[in-house]
């Protein structure tokens, strides 16, 4: 209801724009038939075109006075259109013989009858003023008109276009009016999107006696398909989940949605990797067929014995650099299937050793795929070379700096989403994180 009520109030708003807009053009109409030179100013002007003028120049002064104390004037915009209409027929009456110009002036009425009251509003404008203006040319003639002659003045002062002017300007101010409620609900739903996204990701990561963890998230568009997540398990363990959906906007939003509570699920379960990807996979395959999917790294960090168990789901290989250098890179994979393309995908998991200094990097494609302006790509080999001149850094300037080169790399503005997680192993000495 809240909602209801805050739309016709941007509606109300934008109403009072349109008539003081109007207001505005009307103004400038009187002044320009009232004080045109070519009219012989105001003295030689008509008194019938001078009454016209002062109702027009009252109702405007209306307008502005009911607007300021924030209210409407009965039949409003019904009204701005009928002495708009007096207006400028009172004028073609008066001076009928090169009325090409003043007869211009109903196109703009017949626009704004479009605007306010539609398709059968604006013909019915265009009709009136039609008949009005064959009124006024029999009443200013001193000979009959014939239905000839009638026609003639129609065609030569643009009545198709008139007509047609109606029926165009209502279809294309509809189609406006259409793409901008797309455009509102598009914005409602990414919004939306948006606050489910920061309810998934966590807003503190886990503080573990010996260890680093840092992460860096760079959102291309208004929604990010990727996640990440670490998780205590237990006294002795910690998750690590780094993922990407295939599909952005907010229907990737609803994929990242559904596999971050599985994963949740999977975690309750005490699973292991390869089981919770199992887990995973069975419960999101028939929603991700047959146009979607995922790519996955689950980890399971064993802390006492700094065992580290996981399962690499067609996603970009984590590097381990063992005691924080280049010289020894291993990458983490089990040549196993992405989430949700197979409903038999066989899941793998291998485990390694970390030992003091050994740094983990894990990231999504948005940091290999980031591309130059020449097209080329960032790739493993612009992140390597970013991590070699980060020997002995911490995890937060590694994910920092990382995300900065991807950043500056693709002049500024990433493709794609991208995360850069990284977890390091402290020092013997003492070096806690």
């Amino acid at each position: 209801m809240a909602d209801d009520i805050l739309s016709r109030g941007g509606a109300w708003d934008r109403a009072d724009e349109s008539d003081i807009l109007v207001a505005l053009v009307r103004s400038a109409i009187i002044i320009t038939i009232v004080l045109s030179p070519s009219l012989n100013l105001l003295r030689q002007t008509p008194r019938e075109v001078q009454l016209a003028a002062v109702v027009g120049a009252v109702y405007t002064v209306a307008l502005f006075v009911s607007r300021l104390a924030g209210r409407w004037l009965p039949l409003q915009r019904h009204l701005a259109v009928g002495v708009d209409l007096y207006l400028i027929t009172t004028a073609v009456m008066c001076w009928g013989g090169g009325t090409r110009a003043i007869f211009q002036l109903y196109y703009i009425v017949v626009i704004v009858a479009a605007m306010w009251f539609g398709r059968r509003g604006a013909v019915m404008t265009a009709v009136l003023a039609l008949i009005l203006y064959v009124w006024a040319e029999l009443a200013r003639s001193e000979i009959s008109l014939s239905y000839q002659d009638i026609l003639a003045l129609l065609w030569v002062n643009g009545a198709p276009v008139l007509l047609i002017l109606a029926l165009v300007s209502s279809y294309v101010l509809r189609a406006r009016e259409i793409e901008r409620s797309r455009g509102l609900r598009l914005a409602h739903e990414l919004q939306l999107a948006r606050t489910m996204q920061r309810q998934m990701l966590p807003e503190h990561l886990p503080e573990i006696e010996g260890w680093e963890l840092a992460v860096r998230l760079e959102v291309a568009r208004e929604v990010s398909g990727d996640l990440y997540d670490f998780l205590p398990a237990g006294d002795d363990r910690l998750l690590l989940w780094v993922a990407d959906v295939a599909g952005k906007g907010v229907q990737g939003m609803m994929h990242v949605s559904m596999l971050h509570s599985h994963f949740r699920a999977a975690r309750l379960e005490g699973l292991s990797p390869a089981a919770m990807a199992e887990r995973i996979n069975r419960g999101v395959y028939e929603v991700l067929q047959p146009s979607s999917f995922a790519s996955a790294f689950i980890a399971e960090l064993h802390l006492p014995s700094r065992r580290l168990t996981y399962t690499n789901c067609g996603h970009p290989y984590p590097l381990l650099l063992r005691g924080g250098s280049t010289n020894e890179i291993a990458r983490l994979n089990t040549n196993t299937p992405l989430v949700g393309v197979t409903m038999t995908p066989g899941y793998l998991q291998i485990s390694t050793q970390m030992h003091p200094g050994d740094v983990l990097v894990m990231t999504t494609d948005g940091v290999q795929e980031a591309r130059a302006a020449d097209g080329h790509m960032f790739g493993d080999d612009g992140l390597i070379a970013t991590l070699a001149t980060l020997e002995g850094a911490s995890a937060p300037e590694i994910a920092t700096e990382v995300m900065r080169a991807v950043r500056s790399f693709s002049g500024g503005e990433l493709r794609d989403d991208a995360i850069v997680a990284v977890l390091r192993c402290a020092e013997e000495s003492g070096e806690a994180g």
